[in-house]
Formats: structure tokens, sequence, C-alpha cells
């Protein structure tokens, strides 16, 4: 049985290694070599990290949808409850902010976040048909 010291990394082979045997299975360590393993915790490591990054894009570009920046739905959203600017009673504010976000919904499919600037005529005329239609 060949066993790798831990201090100075140096092979040593232990004679007896038939003697030696599992306390469970009683079956015999010989033939047998063993050595510490530091290199694959890295490695083990590295490779959890890379599939994570791997994961997060596939997941991003596939499996995701394309949803608009932060900023846009909040700007589409307060400028078609309230397009006027005047006071609204909560109740109305509500009604129409979920006919927004309901017309919303149904635009983002057809309209990606990356097209938005380029389609922005499109957009415009999809939101008011499905802004009726949510009403």
């Amino acid at each position: 049985m060949n066993i790798e010291c831990p201090h100075c990394d140096t092979g040593n082979t232990i004679e007896f290694a038939e003697n030696i045997s599992c306390h469970k299975c009683q079956k015999s360590f010989a033939g047998f070599s063993f050595r510490k393993i530091t290199g694959s915790i890295f490695s083990t490591g590295l490779v959890l990290v890379g599939t994570a990054i791997i994961g997060q894009k596939i997941d991003r570009e596939f499996f995701e949808a394309d949803r608009y920046p932060s900023a846009a739905i909040y700007e589409i959203i307060s400028y078609c409850s309230n397009p006027s600017g005047v006071y609204l009673t909560k109740k109305m504010q509500q009604e129409m902010t979920y006919a927004c976000a309901c017309a919303l919904d149904k635009t983002m499919p057809d309209v990606s976040g990356k097209d938005l600037k380029r389609q922005s005529a499109e957009f415009v005329e999809l939101f008011s048909t499905n802004l009726k239609s949510c009403r």
C-alpha cells in the first residue's frame, strides 16, 4: 500500500497492507494508493463558479423574459396612468395604473426591451390598442 505524506509529499510504501482492513466490511487495503487531495477542491470550486456564470447567461438569453429597464417601466406606467398630471382620486389612480400595467404586459412580448427605442412608433400603437382592451 502506498501512502503519500501530507507534510512533505513523499510516497511511502507499507509492506503489511494486507493486515490493514476496513473496520466495517473487513476488506483489505492491499493494492491501493492513498494521497491527500488538494487540487481537486480548487478545481471543483472553479467548475462550480464557471457553471454558475454560464447558467446565468443562458437563463438571461433564453429563459428569462425580455423585460424593459425599470426606469422605462416606471416612466410608461406613470405617464399612462396620469398623462395630464391632474389630481386623481386614489381609486381612479389605481384603476388607471392597473390598466396601464395590463397594456404593458400585453405589449412587451411584441416589442422587446432591446428594440424599444428603435420601434417606439410601433410600441405606442400597440400599447394604445392594448390599453383600450384593458380598460
